[in-house]
């Protein structure tokens, strides 16, 4: 089956391979408990803190320019047709390189692996919870001037409990003024507020958006106004999103008539593909192929491209 990914990390997607070898020597030897969640990882706080190493090593545009290339590659060989990558440039300006210098890196690698394989790949651009507002604001112009190159859209990623989405209020009415489509991490860590907040912001697009269960209204909401939840099982699972996964809320939403989507979130944090995360919905909910196709076909349609690329994907997919 063909694929369409809409939330995944570049950063949490690493091969362990490349991990290893690029990795200073105190790691190598139990890289993948580094990189990777395993049982004393709970809660999101603890999930975010694998992407420590993987940052540490992407710091030169040689090794971002290869990462994002090999994780091109890697979609491709998972029948991949359409995929959004996402990237917090301020992470990997620690070393010297410029936020011009960042993007344009990860934008050759990309480049290299759509000219090499038959693949779509856009680049969503990060802004950081943890930093001020303000830190955040070079962002809209670095999604201004690389928009015909790549960069498709904005995104607000890390500590959602710590740091609620209306701290940035003027970074998203900024970027609303400028049409720059933008998704928000919401209803992951914290509950159907955060997911309510992230609407009224303008966001379209929500990362994971799963806790919107809790309120009824909130369904409503996201029904009538075709918001896409960016869901991610296999995450959710690792950070204790949901509790009991054999009442996971994408059964209801797909019954609904929800626009959801399925995403691997962060291939080697959560060690997931695609793939993985049909095998582990399939264990805990009921889930056919017309679901998953379903899924895909909602993720071409909300995805930061032009209707005449979404169109030439549909025909791709069916």
């Amino acid at each position: 089956m063909k694929k369409v990914e809409l939330h995944l990390h570049l950063d949490g997607s690493l091969r362990v391979s490349t991990l290893r070898e690029l990795s200073p020597l105190e790691y190598k030897e139990k890289i993948e408990s580094f990189v990777s969640v395993n049982s004393n990882d709970r809660t999101l706080v603890d999930y975010l803190k694998k992407f420590d190493l993987p940052i540490l090593i992407m710091q030169s545009s040689e090794v971002l320019e290869r990462v994002a290339f090999e994780l091109v590659e890697d979609l491709y060989h998972d029948d991949t047709i359409y995929a959004e990558i996402r990237v917090a440039p301020i992470q990997h300006m620690k070393e010297g390189l410029s936020d011009s210098e960042v993007v344009q890196s990860i934008l050759k690698g990309i480049d290299k692996g759509i000219t090499k394989y038959k693949i779509k790949v856009k680049l969503l651009l990060c802004a950081m919870r943890h930093l001020p507002e303000e830190e955040n604001f070079f962002l809209i112009d670095l999604a201004q001037k690389f928009k015909d190159e790549g960069v498709v859209g904005l995104d607000l990623a890390g500590n959602e409990k710590d740091y609620p989405v209306n701290l940035f209020s003027n970074f998203f009415k900024k970027a609303k003024e400028l049409n720059i489509p933008f998704t928000i991490h919401a209803g992951e860590a914290t509950g159907y507020k955060s997911i309510l907040d992230s609407i009224k912001l303008g966001a379209k697009r929500l990362g994971h958006g799963i806790r919107a269960y809790e309120d009824k209204e909130t369904l409503k909401i996201i029904k009538n106004d075709k918001i896409c939840l960016e869901c991610c099982p296999i995450s959710n699972f690792n950070t204790n999103a949901i509790i009991d996964f054999d009442k996971y809320p994408l059964r209801e939403y797909l019954d609904l008539g929800l626009n959801v989507t399925l995403n691997s979130d962060n291939r080697t944090v959560s060690n997931t593909n695609f793939n993985k995360e049909i095998e582990f919905l399939r264990k805990h909910i009921r889930l056919t192929d017309k679901d998953i196709l379903k899924m895909n076909i909602n993720a071409i349609n909300s995805a930061f491209i032009s209707d005449e690329e979404k169109i030439e994907l549909i025909k791709l997919l069916i």
